[in-house]
C-alpha cells in the first residue's frame, strides 16, 4: 500500500508541476494590449511613419506586435528580451536624432519582458548623418497591459 501511495503522490506532484509550467508558458504567449500617447511623429523598424497620437499596442505571443492608431496600423515582428528585473511601469522607448524619432523598445509593466526593434534604413542613414548623436526618449504607457 505504501508503494501505491508514493506512486500516487508522485503522480499528483507531476501533474501539479506540469500545470504550473503550462500556466507560465501560456502567460508568456498571451495577448497583451495597452495604449500609448506619442506626442511626436515616429518611425518603426519597417520604415512606416506614424503621426503624433494615441496608439494601441497589441502583442500576440512572443513574435508579433500590432501598432494601431486612428488612421494607421502596422503588424511587425519583434525580438523578445528579458530584462534582469521587472519594470514598475510600462514604457515605449524611442531613439531621437535631431527632429526624428524611431521606436526602439516596449517594456511591459510588472514583468521583465521587453520587446526590441531593429533599425530601419532611414534610421541608419540618419544616424550616419548626425554622427551617431542620439538620445533616448521614454513615453509611459497609458494603462497597464492586459
Amino acid at each position: 500500500m505504501r508503494t501505491l501511495t508514493k506512486a500516487t503522490t508522485r503522480l499528483i506532484a507531476g501533474v501539479v508541476a506540469a500545470a504550473s509550467l503550462a500556466t507560465v508558458a501560456q502567460a508568456q504567449n498571451a495577448t497583451f494590449a495597452t495604449r500609448v500617447n506619442v506626442p511626436f511623429a515616429f518611425e518603426t523598424a519597417s520604415g512606416q511613419h506614424f503621426q503624433p497620437g494615441v496608439y494601441t499596442i497589441r502583442i500576440n505571443g512572443n513574435e508579433t506586435m500590432l501598432i494601431r492608431g486612428v488612421n494607421s496600423g502596422l503588424v511587425m515582428i519583434q525580438q523578445l528580451d528579458n530584462q534582469p528585473k521587472p519594470v514598475s511601469r510600462g514604457k515605449a522607448v524611442f531613439t531621437h536624432y535631431g527632429d526624428k524619432y524611431y521606436l526602439r523598445s516596449v517594456s511591459v509593466a510588472e514583468t521583465s519582458t521587453r520587446l526590441l526593434f531593429g533599425k530601419s534604413k532611414d534610421e541608419r542613414q540618419t544616424e550616419i548623418a548626425t554622427g551617431k548623436t542620439s538620445s533616448a526618449v521614454e513615453v509611459s504607457l497609458l494603462q497597464p497591459g492586459r
